[in-house]
């Protein structure tokens, strides 16, 4: 089982080559350890800057399924929050 700072790592990579986001904006807002059928994985949700409204700065959620046997990630979704 690859450890928590791997699958974070591997997540922040995908995030980068994927949407492009350099690793120094993004930041780590939970993981969690979980299931996906037999597969132990991690479940990690990062931030980025999203796009700036008029005077909003706001960020972006990711939700992402790293394998926890081969480190692949294997999902990356819109996280949505709950509402306050």
């Amino acid at each position: 089982m690859i450890t928590v700072k791997e699958a974070v790592a591997k997540a922040i990579e995908f995030a980068q080559g994927m949407l492009g986001v350099p690793a120094s904006e993004v930041l780590l807002e939970e993981v969690e350890l979980g299931k996906d059928g037999p597969n132990d994985v991690w479940l990690i949700t990062l931030s980025a800057p999203g796009r700036a409204g008029i005077a909003v700065l706001r960020r972006d959620y990711k939700k992402f399924i790293v394998r926890g046997d081969t480190g692949e990630v294997v999902s990356m979704k819109i996280r949505e929050l709950a509402s306050a």
